[in-house]
């Protein structure tokens, strides 16, 4: 008499393995701050726009206090930079809205908004300067801290909801 359990070959996807097969994301990022939910999508640019803000506050420290640039040309450079690394990281990290085939309407719609917050910020600046008059570091640094509190408000709503939005989806989000 034939032993069907010897004869079967080891079992390659059993349970056990398809737990592990599962992507870390879903066995350590809590379901609340994985990235299809607004709070994910939040704390996501949030560590973005970190980033960002360390590329646009050392830039515009270095061109306005070492190179001697006006401010606001200072400033808009540095915003500049902060837009080019954001672009990628919000893209693919933050919102990951679909594949490159959405990459030129993306870019073109990021590009607006990113204006839009670039206006903000160096009118915010520029207001803030004029009020105070103050050009120390600590000063232009603060000025700057309140100019981007107002562009960055700006950008995430029109990153959300122009930008990265996934097609046939509702832009409120689900949470």
């Amino acid at each position: 008499m034939h032993n069907s359990h010897e004869a079967r070959p080891p079992r390659l996807a059993g349970p056990d393995l398809q737990e592990s097969a599962e992507p870390w994301r879903r066995r350590f990022v809590p379901a609340r701050l994985r990235r299809e939910r607004l709070a994910g999508q939040v704390v996501r640019f949030g560590i973005v726009g970190a980033l960002n803000t360390i590329v646009d506050f050392g830039l515009l420290n270095v061109l306005y206090h070492y190179v001697g640039w006006p401010l606001l040309i200072a400033n808009s450079l540095s915003v500049t930079a902060g837009i080019a690394n954001s672009f990628l990281w919000n893209k693919h990290w933050t919102f990951s809205a679909g594949g490159w085939r959405s990459w030129r309407r993306q870019a073109i719609v990021f590009l607006a908004v990113s204006f839009g917050g670039l206006l903000i910020n160096d009118a915010g600046i520029y207001i803030l300067h004029t009020i105070t008059g103050d050009t120390s570091v600590l000063a232009v640094n603060a000025q700057k801290l309140g100019a981007s509190f107002a562009s960055m408000t700006w950008n995430f709503l029109g990153y959300r909801l122009l930008a990265f939005r996934e097609k046939g989806s509702d832009v409120g989000g689900t949470d």
